[in-house]
């Protein structure tokens, strides 16, 4: 047996993928999981431990949504602050957003943000490459040297693809590589200027809405070429009843479709606007909806409908913030908040913790196509944490450069112990 290099001792070890919910202690050696000894085992002489009592260990978090300022927008966000920022959240991988400047179209700026994160550390970075060539939905990028150059699946980030001649072929395209696509779904002709959900409360408020239909017809769309072309195609993050309804029925037909809901959205309404006095840490894309559709994703993630709690993190500068409503830059950053929100989504539906750890860690993975598990063999890439515990979110303990959240002051439940990628404590808890 190769030499034991960590141990972790002693936790609720929860893992989905092999069915394991119990008490146990987890070896690593290097950078994979070593054996999993369920029950008491004999002290390791000369071995760093990890005193997992009372916490649960899990595999680490995957978030499929975050954008994460470089190249470009170091003013918003670094990549040395988002990798800690997601290590702080639990999650040891983190998709990248293509919506850089310049866009991540081409190799050399896939290649660049492979080499930053392992010059930085902390949580993984997992590149998702522009599907069109500088995200303007004109010509597709060149998807095979992507692919070699590390990218994990294609999307033009928070724009959807407007042709959908050109979006068939990105998608048959992306089948042959064998990633999938990622859609924001949004149609900017109808969703236009407006800068909250189309309804009752926006009309009092004198907001220009966003209609539901914009999502909607994008995730029909969406629906309907999956069947077409058999490609595997991503969405999110969803905000409505009607989208969530499309998604089931896709799954029901054996479609290859996923999609993700972020962990704000399984909480706030349109009313949270009205009540905030028009805090513009919720002009969000997708906008906080109304009640119906808040009930939707939750139910939507209890049965399976939906794939994956994101964070979608979207770091904006005080001055992008600090202004009207409807000039607000759009966007919350939420690696710090994921864990927090999910686990008391679980508390309101009554979920079990492993739905937690499917959410933020299993079901993430296997949109990928990737495995998040703790099984001799593994990558240890694991989370640490106390679900119990109640963490009040400050902004001076947040480790994203970016403050803008409307979690600040909050107590949510949960707090991350520690966060292990690669065999490798890259977060550990201060206090």
């Amino acid at each position: 047996m190769s030499r034991i290099t960590l141990r972790i001792q002693g936790g609720r070890i929860l893992c989905p993928a092999s069915g394991v919910d119990a008490p146990g202690t987890v070896d690593i050696a290097g950078e994979t999981v070593a054996a999993v000894h369920l029950g008491v085992v004999p002290l390791l002489e000369g071995v760093p431990v990890l005193d997992a009592q009372g916490l649960v260990v899990a595999p680490g978090f995957v978030d499929l949504h975050a954008e994460l300022g470089e190249p470009g927008f170091e003013r918003r966000e670094t990549l040395d602050h988002a990798l800690a920022a997601a290590a702080q959240g639990g999650f040891t991988a983190v998709c990248a957003s293509p919506a850089s400047d310049p866009a991540n179209d081409c190799a050399a700026i896939t290649g660049f943000l492979v080499r930053r994160a392992a010059e930085v550390g902390g949580a993984r970075l997992l590149p998702i490459a522009a599907l069109t060539l500088g995200r303007e939905g004109k010509r597709l990028s060149e998807m095979f040297t992507l692919r070699e150059a590390g990218a994990v699946a294609f999307g033009d980030g928070d724009r959807a693809v407007v042709d959908s001649g050109l979006l068939r072929r990105g998608m048959e395209y992306a089948h042959a590589v064998g990633v999938p696509v990622f859609e924001f779904p949004e149609d900017r002709r109808l969703s236009g200027r407006g800068t909250m959900h189309e309804g009752p409360v926006a009309t009092r408020l004198g907001l220009k809405g966003v209609p539901a239909a914009a999502e909607d017809v994008m995730v029909w769309r969406a629906v309907a070429l999956a069947e077409q072309t058999g490609a595997r195609i991503h969405l999110g993050p969803l905000s409505t009843a009607g989208a969530v309804r499309a998604v089931r029925l896709a799954k029901a037909q054996g479609l290859p479709v996923t999609a993700a809901v972020s962990a704000t959205h399984l909480h706030l309404t349109d009313e949270a606007v009205a009540e905030s006095g028009y805090s513009t840490h919720l002009r969000l894309r997708p906008p906080v909806r109304g009640e119906a559709d808040r009930a939707a994703l939750r139910a939507g993630l209890a049965d399976g409908t939906l794939d994956a709690v994101t964070s979608h993190h979207s770091p904006q500068t005080f001055e992008d913030k600090a202004l009207e409503f409807d000039l607000a830059a759009p966007g919350a950053i939420g690696l710090g908040t994921a864990l927090g929100l999910t686990l008391r989504w679980a508390e309101i539906e009554g979920r079990p913790l492993a739905d937690v750890v499917r959410a933020l860690a299993t079901g993430p993975a296997g949109v990928l196509g990737r495995g998040a598990s703790i099984q001799a063999g593994d990558v240890a890439d694991l989370v640490v944490f106390d679900p119990d515990a109640r963490t009040r979110i400050e902004g001076g303990q947040l480790a994203s450069k970016a403050r803008n959240t409307p979690w600040l002051g909050h107590a949510l439940p949960g707090r991350v112990q520690w966060t292990v990628v690669g065999g490798r404590v890259v977060h550990r808890a201060t206090a």
